[in-house]
């Protein structure tokens, strides 16, 4: 399959290049391509890497954290047909029968698409782990019924059980234990500091530990200050990859253009969707607390924000429009996501070699055509 005529985005900027396509992967990129076959006409639209969201819980009343292997890939479906071609399957707190449910039935799909290959789905290239080694102050929408202090066991226990597909785990930096497991598992994982009163003090020792990243910037965590920057403060200082959600409601949009200018090659979108999404306004249940969702804003009872209802084509689209420069909303949401779990050598970019993963987008940014590994949605 050749791909003619496109504003191709290539090591962060746009060139008319063609992109020829054989068995899922790019096999050539160039001016012009010779060769007959099936041809994709891309006049007037332009080419960009299929979007990577390393924090998603959900989608269409379904939770990864509760539900079937066939909910799931309905999920993944869905994800495709918005942009969003590569996710960490996200769970959440949740009592340990239902954890091990979780990640053996992540593991049976993601066994299932790399048998596969022509499958219509976002692939599932990992799990993140957000919970539960969390205290109490910063859970957040997590039930605190179900929290617990850091275990490795407990930890390797449910990796196990994913056939090592954990990926990122996201802990409380001030929880007893903490340096400790980031030092001991650094090398095999994406540590994350999350759901947190983290002194500045605290998040340097974390990362000087092993940590790199930082779940949800500003949300469940101590705010910034500047006699005690805290978490927030680190992330420029020690170079800590950090996930913003552009929803427009959990961060104001001058905060979210304040942290592009800052470190943009740091800044990670990340849609942080629950199981409402893509449907209606309503009562819903998500991580077992009762949530409500109103004008696309999800909280609990008492306020608490409960994460997003929008997509991570979204996300971009919001960036964008709050005034990031459209290359950098790009790679906040494709290559950077990719680079912080080290998978930019097969996703996350338009390159030789790598997945066959494009969005068609006009010079609106509106999604036009989506292909999962060459195979059109």
């Amino acid at each position: 399959m050749i791909f003619r005529h496109g504003e191709v985005f290539i090591n962060g900027k746009f060139e008319r290049k063609d992109i020829l396509v054989e068995d899922g992967f790019v096999k050539e990129i160039s001016e012009t391509i010779t060769g007959d076959g099936n041809e994709v006409d891309c006049t007037g639209l332009r080419i960009v890497p299929g979007f990577f969201d390393i924090h998603t819980h959900g989608c269409l009343s379904y939770d990864f954290s509760l539900s079937n292997p066939e909910e799931i890939k309905e999920m993944c479906e869905y994800y495709a047909k918005h942009g969003v071609t590569s996710i960490l399957a996200t769970t959440m707190t949740n009592e340990e029968n239902q954890y091990h449910r979780a990640m053996v039935y992540i593991k049976e799909v993601m066994d299932d698409q790399k048998e596969h290959s022509d499958k219509k789905e976002a692939a599932i290239e990992g799990i993140n782990m957000e919970g539960p080694f969390f205290g109490i102050e910063k859970k957040g929408a997590h039930d605190p019924q179900y929290l617990r202090r850091i275990s490795q066991d407990l930890f390797d226990e449910y990796n196990e059980l994913s056939g090592n597909a954990i990926r990122l785990v996201d802990i409380d930096p001030t929880l007893d234990g903490a340096l400790e497991f980031i030092q001991r598992n650094k090398e095999f994982f994406t540590i994350s500091l999350a759901h947190t009163m983290s002194t500045f003090d605290q998040a340097e020792a974390a990362a000087k530990a092993g940590a790199t990243h930082v779940t949800h910037l500003f949300n469940a965590m101590r705010p910034l200050l500047h006699r005690e920057p805290g978490l927030v403060g680190a992330v420029s200082e020690f170079g800590l990859n950090a996930e913003i959600i552009c929803d427009g409601i959990h961060i104001h949009p001058a905060v979210v253009k304040l942290m592009f200018k800052a470190v943009p090659d740091q800044m990670i979108l990340i849609s942080d969707s629950i199981n409402p999404t893509g449907l209606p306004d309503g009562e819903y249940v998500a991580g077992g607390l009762p949530i409500t969702v109103k004008d696309h804003k999800a909280f609990l009872k008492d306020g608490t924000l409960a994460g997003s209802t929008i997509t991570l084509f979204d996300a971009v689209k919001n960036a964008i429009s709050f005034g990031i420069p459209i290359e950098e909303a790009i790679l906040s949401a494709s290559y950077y996501p990719a680079k912080s779990l080290k998978l930019e050598d097969t996703v996350g970019s338009i390159g030789l070699g790598r997945k066959a993963d494009l969005l068609l987008v006009d010079n609106d940014f509106n999604l036009k055509q989506v292909y999962v590994r060459g195979n059109e949605i």
